[in-house]
C-alpha cells in the first residue's frame, strides 16, 4: 500500500490522508487481476456497495454459470439474477446493468472476443466506447488501469466535485484543485499519486458517491454522511452545528435579558412618578388659596 515518506509531495500527502479516510468506511481493497476487459467491467459493476468477497464470490457464479460473455448476453435479467443471488444488494438494477454493459459491447464490436485490442493501437477504440454507447467513461479508464497500467485517475466529473469537497480538510490539496477544471484537475492528480495510488482513491469515491445517491444527496457530504462514526478528516457537520446552536441559545439569552432590564425600568419609572400630580388635572382642581377682592 502507497504510504506517505518524508520525500512525499504536499499534494500526495494529502491525497493519500483522503485515500485512507475512505478506506476507513468503505475498506481496503487490493486491485483484482482480471483475465480479459469485458470481466473488470463486470466486477465494477458487481463490487459496487458490496463486501469485497460477495463481489467475488458473484463474479464466480457468472464465470461458473455461463460458457463466456455472449452466453450471459443472451441469458434473461431475470436468469442473472438468480446466478447473482436474490439476496444481493440492488440486484436487479445489476442485472440490467449487465445486461445492457454487454448488448452495448457486442453493439459496438459485432464479437465479445475483445482481447486483440489491449494494445497501444486498441486502448484508443476502447477508450471511444463511451462516445457510442452508455458505458461510463470512468469505468473503461478503470478496466484499462487495471489491465494496460495506463496511469490515469477514471473518476466522472462528479466523483472529481467530491474529491475538491474532500480537499477542503487538507493544508494543500483544496487550494491546489480547488480553482481547476476538471482535466487540469485530474492532470494534477494524476503527477501526484502512483497507479496503487489512482486506483485506491478513485474506488473510495466511487463508492462515497454511490452511498450519497442512494441517500438521495446531490451535493457532497463528509465520508461519515448517514452515521454517528467520528469524521476521520474532521468534517463532522456536528460540531458546526453544535457552535452554531449554542451561538444561537447566547443570542435568546441575551435578548432575554434585555427585555428584563426594560421591565426593571418600567417598573422603577412607574415607581418614581407615583404620587405626582398629572398637569393636565392641575387645571381642573379647585383653588384653595383666597382671591383678592376688586375694589
Amino acid at each position: 500500500m502507497t504510504k506517505p515518506t518524508p520525500t512525499t509531495s504536499p499534494l500526495t500527502a494529502d491525497l493519500l490522508q483522503i485515500c485512507t479516510a475512505l478506506e476507513t468506511r468503505y475498506g481496503l481493497r487490493k486491485p483484482s487481476p482480471h483475465p480479459d476487459f469485458i470481466e473488470a467491467l463486470v466486477y465494477q459493476i458487481l463490487e459496487l456497495g458490496v463486501s469485497e468477497k460477495a463481489a467475488k464470490d458473484a463474479l464466480k457464479r457468472l464465470r461458473d454459470e455461463y460458457i463466456d460473455w455472449n452466453d450471459m448476453r443472451v441469458a434473461t435479467v431475470r436468469e442473472i439474477m438468480d446466478v447473482i443471488g436474490g439476496k444481493y444488494h440492488r440486484i436487479r438494477e445489476k442485472a440490467e446493468d449487465l445486461k445492457h454493459l454487454l448488448a452495448d459491447i457486442y453493439t459496438a464490436f459485432r464479437r465479445m472476443d475483445i482481447k486483440d485490442l489491449l494494445n497501444a493501437d486498441g486502448i484508443s477504440t476502447l477508450r471511444a466506447l463511451p462516445e457510442t454507447t452508455n458505458i461510463r467513461r470512468d469505468m473503461v479508464e478503470r478496466a484499462l488501469v487495471l489491465m494496460c497500467d495506463v496511469k490515469v485517475l477514471p473518476i466522472d466529473e462528479e466523483q472529481f466535485k467530491l474529491l475538491k469537497f474532500l480537499a477542503n480538510a487538507t493544508k494543500h490539496l483544496g487550494n491546489a484543485i480547488r480553482p481547476l477544471a476538471f482535466q487540469v484537475g485530474l492532470k494534477k492528480v494524476e503527477d501526484a499519486l502512483d497507479i496503487e495510488g489512482l486506483l485506491r482513491l478513485s474506488r473510495g469515491l466511487r463508492e462515497h458517491h454511490h452511498t450519497l445517491q442512494l441517500a438521495g444527496e446531490d451535493d457532497p457530504k463528509h465520508i461519515t454522511f448517514g452515521t454517528d462514526e467520528k469524521d476521520p478528516l474532521g468534517m463532522d457537520p456536528k460540531k458546526k452545528e453544535d457552535k452554531s446552536k449554542a451561538a444561537k441559545d447566547e443570542k435568546k439569552d441575551e435578548k432575554k435579558d434585555e427585555k428584563k432590564d426594560e421591565k426593571k425600568d418600567e417598573k422603577k419609572n412607574e415607581k418614581k412618578n407615583d404620587g405626582k400630580d398629572d398637569p393636565k388635572d392641575e387645571k381642573t382642581k379647585p383653588a384653595t388659596g383666597k382671591v383678592a377682592k376688586k375694589k
